[in-house]
């Protein structure tokens, strides 16, 4: 029957496993626009083990949060390209109806003239609608937008939008869903914003590479005692069972 002891010692290997994959997802995402990195975490398991002696001694396992720390902004020319200020978050909607949040602020404009990601989901204004820049002619080839989401024509003076920019009560609650994408299975009552976009910026990954590096060498290390440890009850029993047999 396992012990305690090589119980604990397992459930740290698995947690030292899933930290790694972690930190190098983290990595692999160092240059993507607004990533936010995923920040390990060991939760109390609802799950306890009970020892000969009739105590409940507690075991962890492996959690997850996303660390929602503002990356840094650098400019890039590109008036399509839109980084937001902390806790604020646009709206986008896919091809079959699901809303997300996201702070990906690299738009583009599609065949239809309509504002997307590089994804091809839908940028929504104030009133959850997609902003279509045209109205039966060809889009504009220039954009201004205001800090308030106000989207407009610098030659025709031409206005659209809103963009919808909304904070989030509570953003631990949302999950990630890749490609900078959060669902709210909560549905929280958003907010809308009056400001917080910056046009002509980019946000850049809130991963610190150097960080991480040296996360990944605590790891290994941790992951390598882990294992000798491990091995070290096995001899111990070993020895135990032929000490008894003698």
């Amino acid at each position: 029957m396992t012990g305690y002891a090589e119980t604990a010692l397992i459930r740290g290997l698995q947690y030292l496993a899933e930290t790694q994959a972690a930190i190098a997802h983290n990595l692999a995402n160092v240059d993507t626009a607004g990533f936010k990195r995923r920040a390990p975490m060991a939760l109390e398991d609802t799950q306890s083990f009970a020892s000969m002696l009739g105590e409940q001694l507690p075991l962890v396992h492996y959690g997850e949060r996303t660390d929602f720390t503002l990356g840094n902004a650098h400019q890039t020319g590109n008036r399509f390209d839109v980084a937001l200020g902390q806790d604020a978050w646009f709206r986008v909607q896919d091809d079959r109806g699901r809303v997300f949040l996201t702070r990906d602020g690299q738009m583009q404009l599609d065949s239809a003239g309509r504002l997307v990601t590089h994804g091809g989901l839908r940028y929504l204004d104030q009133a959850g609608n997609p902003l279509l820049l045209n109205s039966g002619d060809t889009p504009p080839n220039e954009v201004a937008i205001a800090p308030n989401g106000q989207v407009s024509d610098p030659t025709t003076g031409q206005t659209w939008g809103p963009l919808g920019i909304f904070r989030v009560p509570q953003p631990q609650q949302l999950v990630p869903q890749g490609a900078g994408l959060f669902s709210d299975p909560k549905n929280q009552r958003l907010e809308l914003l009056a400001a917080g976009a910056q046009q002509g910026y980019q946000e850049a990954s809130n991963v610190d590479s150097l960080q991480e590096l040296v996360q990944m060498i605590l790891v290994q290390r941790s992951f390598s005692a882990t294992q000798k440890a491990l091995g070290g009850i096995g001899r111990m029993q070993d020895r135990l069972i032929e000490n008894v047999n003698r």
